[in-house]
This record gives structure tokens, sequence and C-alpha cells, in this order.
């Protein structure tokens, strides 16, 4: 008898441990439901860092080159509706300000690709280059006080609560030697941009050490 009560309880202490065992994996599995059911439809984040990466001219032929990405570490999708590269100098205002380059490198290359407008899906990472044609004489004459020519990039956002946003800054200045020609360049930003940000980045730029998210940049000498 006392045998046969002490497996009895043996069994039942199994039992219990299993139940318990049970009701914690359910209990566990009920609380990662509600914390996705919440990072889905109630959490908001928005973020999308802006990074340049790539700053490349080739002078002597006029050809500009740039490479952004953009990378989405919110849990909403982000719309990218223009990137375009720019020149610091003045067209038709007293004061310099960023101008557009939209001349194309070749026909069938555009300026920005992919084609604007796009989306960058929540957690994605889009790659977007840029491609456009700037004469040297023209680089040469926007010299600023800071001395060089300054290069930048525009980028129009907009977030999934459909607030528009808009940011231009330097990316890399243009090294100008005493006979007034290009003989290389540097980066001017040492670090990612929130592309949920308005800004209005003026030359000369940043200001930081060179680090992880220092652009590659290179300018060929103008002979």
């Amino acid at each position: 008898m006392v045998h046969e009560s002490s497996e009895k309880g043996e069994m039942t202490a199994r039992w219990r441990t299993r139940m318990d065992l049970t009701a914690i994996v359910a209990v566990s599995a009920l609380a990662i439901s509600g914390l996705s059911f919440y990072r889905s439809y109630i959490y908001t984040n928005q973020q999308l860092d802006v990074t340049v990466t790539e700053v490349s001219y080739v002078t002597n032929r006029g050809e500009l080159y740039m490479t952004v990405a953009f990378s989405n570490g919110g849990n909403r999708d982000a719309a990218l509706l223009r990137v375009e590269p720019a020149v610091w100098g003045r067209r038709s205002k007293p004061d310099p300000e960023w101008l557009p380059l939209i001349e194309r490198v070749h026909p069938n290359i555009p300026v920005t690709a992919p084609k604007m407008p796009t989306i960058v899906k929540a957690g994605g990472v889009d790659v977007i280059t840029l491609s456009t044609m700037l004469n040297p004489g023209d680089a040469e004459k926007a010299v600023t006080t800071q001395g060089g020519a300054y290069l930048g990039v525009r980028v129009a956002t907009m977030n999934s609560d459909g607030n528009l946003f808009f940011l231009q800054h330097p990316v890399a200045r243009l090294l100008i030697d005493r006979q007034g020609r290009i003989h290389g360049a540097e980066p001017a930003i040492h670090r990612s941009l929130s592309g949920f940000l308005d800004l209005e980045g003026a030359p000369p730029g940043d200001m930081q050490q060179s680090n992880k998210k220092t652009p590659f940049v290179w300018a060929e000498e103008h002979y």
C-alpha cells in the first residue's frame, strides 16, 4: 500500500509538472503574440537613415557619380519622393544655394536609379545611384569662401503619417589649387542623416573625424 501510494504521488507530481510547463508555454506564446500585435498595429517607430557611401567625379569627362543608402530601421514603410545631386552656387538669387544637377551622362542612364518615387520597406535598405554631368569649369567657378567647391545631395521623403520632409547637405569638397583647377576631393559628411527631418545644410558640412560612416570620395585632377 505504501508503495502504491508513493507511485501515485510521483505520477501526480509529474502530471502537475507537465501542466505547469504547458501553462508556461501557453502564457509565453500569448505574450509573444500580444507583443507582436502591439509592435505591428499599435506601436509606431518612424526611422529612416540616409548614408552617402560614395562620391566619384571623373573631372575631365565631367561625370559625377554618387551612391546613397537609405536604411529603414522603423516598423513603418517610408517613401522616397526625390533624390538628386547638387552643387553649391548662385543662379538667380544673390545668396548661394544648392543647385540640382539634372543633365544625364548618357541618354540611357537616368540621373536617379531606381526611378523615383519609391518605397523603402520597414526593416529594409535601398541603395540609390546618382549619375549626372558637371562641367569642371562650372565647378571651379563655384568656389566658396570656405575654399573649394561643394557637392551635395537633396532628398525629399514622406513617412507613413503623410508628413513631408526635405533635406540638403554637403557630401564632398572639390579641392582647388592655386591655378584655380580641381586637383582632388575630400568628404564633407561623416554621419548618417535622418530622412524624417527638415535640414538645410550648407558648406562646409560636417567637421567630424573620418569614421565608419565617412563615404569614399574621389575626384580626378583637372588637366
